[in-house]
């Protein structure tokens, strides 16, 4: 057997054994890839000021890595953590959860008046919802992506609002990269970002929020898909609600210098060393 096909074989049996950890609850040192998939939800009611009963509905759905590759992957759960909520002391997932399930610090409850229920009548309106979903979105041989979408609606609300975050991670390094990881000139990637949202949604100029400066803001967040970087604008960050998320691909073609726009390890990520 020659090298190519050991190092073929090696690869098959790697994907394997993390898919096996990606879709199974077992916990056993031979598993490479260890997650738990943590589904909750908790009902509330309380009064408002005026008296009126009102309830609240909060789900979080978590698939939550353990081990990556056999190794911890502590720098990966401390920013997956951070995403979900935003506090150095929730620290732990199950201080998270508990946080995050608990009812809102809504200005309206009359103290009190919150306790569980166990459901909440099918036609009631008067309902505050939330949902995070955060998921395994991707994983290759170098790269691993996380999503966390973010959903609420407060009763009485014309719509609900959503964020889509994600958290890129190198299993190579055991590194979360950030955009400075990636992009070495960020007015390249200004001016690809809007030649790409353009394109792909034939939007103009006119049809974006831009700052009194005229410059399209740096994006915050991005993953990687099919080795095509993709930036991401939140609801109303660059575009209207009814615009909504805008996921933009940076494809090849689109840059006149790719070596000016990425740094180094970001020509490897998207196959061009």
């Amino acid at each position: 057997m020659n090298k190519n096909h050991i190092l073929t074989l090696s690869v098959i049996i790697l994907t394997a054994l993390c898919s096996f950890g990606m879709n199974s609850n077992l916990k056993n040192d031979s598993t490479l890839c260890q997650f738990n998939n943590i589904k909750q939800e908790k009902k509330f009611q309380y009064l408002d000021e005026e008296g009126d009963t009102l309830y609240i509905d909060n789900k979080v759905s978590v698939f939550w890595p353990t081990v990556i590759n056999g190794k911890p992957c502590a720098n990966l759960q401390r920013h997956l953590l951070r995403m979900m909520i935003d506090s150095e002391e929730l620290n732990t997932l199950e201080l998270a959860l508990d946080a995050l399930l608990k009812p809102d610090n809504r200005d309206d409850i009359i103290p009190g008046t919150v306790k569980p229920v166990e459901n909440i009548p099918d036609n009631e309106f008067r309902t505050n919802t939330s949902e995070i979903i955060l998921r395994l979105q991707d994983m290759g041989e170098r790269l691993l992506t996380y999503h966390i979408h973010y959903y609420a609606y407060m009763a009485g609300g014309a719509h609900g609002y959503y964020t889509n975050n994600f958290a890129t991670y190198d299993l190579n390094t055991n590194k979360v990269l950030s955009l400075s990881d990636i992009i070495a000139d960020t007015t390249m990637l200004r001016t690809a970002t809007l030649n790409s949202i353009k394109q792909t949604y034939e939007y103009d100029i006119d049809d974006l929020f831009l700052p009194d400066n005229g410059l399209l803001p740096l994006p915050k967040e991005f993953y990687f898909q099919d080795q095509v970087l993709h930036v991401v604008y939140q609801v109303y960050e660059i575009a209207s609600y009814a615009q909504g998320l805008i996921d933009v691909p940076i494809y090849p073609y689109m840059l006149e210098d790719m070596n000016q726009l990425f740094t180094p390890l970001g020509m490897e990520l998207i196959g061009y060393e």
